[in-house]
């Protein structure tokens, strides 16, 4: 095994324990086998239904690809299933943001919709990029996110050397108006641009509310199969998005796989399995013969290994006051909060919405130290269920307290 492997397998193994998962999910390890053959990558998530889908494409049209596990995927009908290619806005609305070139200028439109399935088109514009961006195609490269303040970011490429830049909408404005133009955003400009670029960003929020951007450089190397490239690094924000720092190391790369070889990696789509875990989904060309032309897309994983706690022991008791993301999020029915206390105390559990109104009071009582769970049904506290949107569950007990966010699905 290579040198370099050796290390890779160290810091797969080894690494994760030592940061008793705070970053763990920063080291992927390649899955088996291919998610979905001959395709390009477009979006991935967990549906409500605990579906996963894939939409990808083959040539100019999109399909999907559905899964029970996030592994075994088949092929279904586009339009036999929920359309979840949109962005949830902070006020709960849904959105589908588009770029439309007119004469000498690129302008941000949307569509917007109140539940997600019916779809009209917004008036006037969201933004409108600055010459600088240098954008002349409607196919801009973009992922959205929404922060812990409420406001909303894209973060797109563009400009002469091609390298990301971000704007983003206030907080109460839902995505309507964006503004505060920043460029350079991964200090990549000094690279020289083109494929010695950060490449196709991918944002998550974190459950601290940190922001990730997963991205692919091809560290200037010349286009496969002439040589195989495609590494996979990371881009972590700690104040909601306004500045980001690189990651130590990388990712993935295109020789972690040795299963086939994977001559490219491009398109990081990253997901939070149930379990805790990440899995990353690729498109990827692989080399399926001895001829120059012997190669195909394909789409392939890469999954964090399980999140390591060295004080959580389910029959035990923790050493501090914890307060987990609440399981499964995204829900359409109910959910599990679980949260630990060291010693017995007063414990009180609120569901807020957005602008901070109280919906439910689901604790508020004396418990004795131990690890904890209770479930919220999405009702407020007449018992009415309340609408689809984004809620947010605060922990409060003695000098701790934490909230965290969730979202309630129809």
């Amino acid at each position: 095994m290579a040198y370099c492997s050796v290390i890779r397998l160290f810091l797969l193994i080894y690494l994760p324990c030592c940061l008793l998962g705070q970053d763990g999910d920063l080291f992927f390890a390649p899955d088996s086998g291919i998610r979905v053959d001959s395709a390009g990558i477009s979006k991935v998530l967990q549906a409500t239904s605990g579906l996963y889908f894939i939409y990808y494409n083959q040539g100019p049209d999109q399909s999907l690809a559905i899964s029970e596990d996030g592994l075994s995927f088949t092929s279904v009908n586009i339009h036999d299933y929920p359309d979840y290619r949109y962005e949830v806005m902070p006020d709960s609305s849904y959105r589908r943001y588009f770029v439309e070139i007119e004469i000498d200028s690129a302008k941000l439109r949307s569509f917007s919709s109140d539940g997600g399935i019916e779809f009209t088109m917004d008036p006037g514009y969201r933004y409108v990029f600055t010459p600088n961006d240098a954008i002349t195609h409607p196919n801009v490269y973009a992922t959205y996110f929404n922060n812990a303040l409420g406001e909303v970011y894209m973060v797109y490429l563009a400009g002469e050397i091609d390298n990301a830049r971000s704007i983003h909408s206030e907080t109460g404005n839902n995505g309507w108006v964006f503004g505060s133009y920043t460029t350079d955003i991964f200090g990549d400009s000094i690279l020289g641009g083109g494929n010695q670029s950060y490449w196709d960003p991918h944002a998550i929020v974190l459950p601290d509310d940190r922001i990730r951007i997963f991205t692919m450089n091809q560290h200037g190397h010349p286009v496969p199969p002439a040589e195989p490239k495609g590494t996979i690094y990371s881009f972590t924000s700690e104040d909601y998005g306004s500045t980001f720092t690189q990651d130590p190391d990388y990712r993935l790369r295109f020789d972690d796989y040795t299963e086939f070889e994977v001559l490219s990696l491009n398109d990081p789509k990253v997901i939070l399995l149930p379990d805790g875990r990440y899995r990353m989904y690729m498109a990827s060309m692989i080399r399926i013969g001895p001829g120059e032309n012997d190669i195909k897309w394909a789409i392939v994983s890469a999954t964090t290994s399980a999140t390591i706690s060295v004080d959580k022991d389910p029959n035990g008791i923790p050493n501090d006051f914890r307060l987990d993301q609440n399981f499964p999020n995204p829900f359409n029915s109910q959910t599990k909060i679980e949260y630990g206390l060291p010693e017995g105390s007063h414990v009180k559990i609120t569901i807020y919405d957005t602008m901070g109104r109280e919906v439910k009071m689901l604790f508020n009582g004396v418990q004795e130290p131990g690890y904890k769970s209770i479930i919220w049904n999405g009702t407020n506290n007449d018992g009415r269920i309340i609408s689809a949107g984004i809620y947010l569950y605060s922990f409060q007990v003695k000098d701790f307290g934490k909230t965290k966010k969730m979202i309630l699905l129809n």
